[in-house]
């Protein structure tokens, strides 16, 4: 195939792995020309081989069910598949009442690892990255661990629901946080307190509770900030992730509450399930994709001999506006702070 594109080899073998800065683009698609006339497929056994490496890499989340790791896996899967990687993806539970999760299963299989279950209290937390003994970038989930990380820009995200709720007239808004336990809740709560204060808008600590990123944890939020006299709730919910905004909705449900009429509700995380709630989620859409492909390119580069850094995505998230948020009605818009 080489000698057909008129390229040697270790030219042939840079350009199909899509490695093409510094060649010029005729010298690009004589070999792509070649290779596809000559139904050319890259043995990646083989390639492990020659390189000593599993071309595998891992993805370990802390929770399957949770809708804001669906888009940067299918962001790590397609550069995996451009850079002739395969991808494993674990669930890793992490707290201090579950059982330590065994990573050893992943020894000698992987040659990397994507980090997304990282805490800020669990001391057994280095204990598995010392098991993984294989480069790591930290994605979604800050550290002080961390050499290479890839996160949003949380603050802003939680902002924006703040904005999006402040611009119908809603004053008196209640917060589902993340889990505290992570840098993302953390970081997700300041953007929301920053811009409650930047608003002048009144902080309750009532009103914030944490919802651990989870379905019973958004159910059990919402119902402590709105089982009480009607004067004493907000009118909008803001809620740090899809699988908390659906544990919410049960809980409004339960308590008799509907949807925008008696309170507005909007979350971080965008997902074809969020079309599909009665009434349809507004939500915060954020670029999960880009996050998966800068941390999964990062990781590859790490291996290859490159080094990581640590990086703030800046592409702006936008709210995809659905019949979930309204501005507030009656008297509950006229009740002082």
């Amino acid at each position: 195939m080489a000698r057909i594109a008129g390229v040697d080899l270790s030219t042939a073998s840079r350009l199909l792995r899509h490695h093409t800065a510094g060649y010029r683009p005729e010298t690009v698609e004589r070999v792509l020309r070649a290779a596809a006339e000559l139904g050319y497929r890259p043995n990646s056994q083989a390639r492990a081989l020659r390189l000593q490496r599993q071309q595998a890499l891992a993805m370990l989340v802390p929770d399957l069910d949770n809708f804001g790791f669906t888009g940067v896996l299918r962001g790590v899967q397609e550069t995996c598949l451009e850079r002739g990687f395969t991808l494993l993806v674990s669930e890793v539970r992490s707290g201090p009442d579950l059982p330590p999760t065994d990573l050893s299963i992943l020894e000698g299989r992987i040659d990397g690892a994507l980090v997304a279950f990282a805490t800020v209290d669990d001391p057994r937390f280095e204990e598995w990255l010392r098991q993984l003994e294989v480069p790591t970038v930290f994605v979604q989930r800050g550290s002080p661990q961390a050499d290479a990380s890839v996160v949003l820009d949380e603050e802003r995200n939680a902002a924006l629901m703040v904005e999006h709720l402040a611009s119908l007239g809603h004053r008196r808004i209640g917060h589902v946080c993340g889990s505290l336990r992570t840098d993302t809740g953390l970081r997700r709560q300041r953007g929301f307190d920053d811009a409650m204060a930047a608003r002048r808008l009144s902080v309750r600590a009532q009103w914030c509770v944490d919802g651990g990123f989870t379905f019973d944890g958004g159910h059990a939020a919402t119902l402590s900030i709105m089982n009480r006299a009607a004067r004493g709730r907000p009118t909008a919910l803001a809620v740090d992730g899809l699988v908390s905004a659906l544990g919410a909705l049960s809980a409004l449900r339960e308590l008799g509450l509907s949807v925008p009429a008696d309170v507005s509700i909007l979350s971080i995380d965008e997902h074809v399930v969020a079309q599909q709630t009665m009434p349809p989620l507004t939500t915060v859409k954020v670029p999960q994709r880009e996050l998966g492909n800068r941390a999964a390119q990062m990781l590859i580069d790490i291996i290859e001999g490159g080094v990581g850094d640590q990086v703030v995505i800046d592409a702006s998230p936008r709210i995809v506006v659905r019949e979930s948020t309204a501005p507030p009605t009656g008297a509950r818009s006229r009740w002082r702070d």
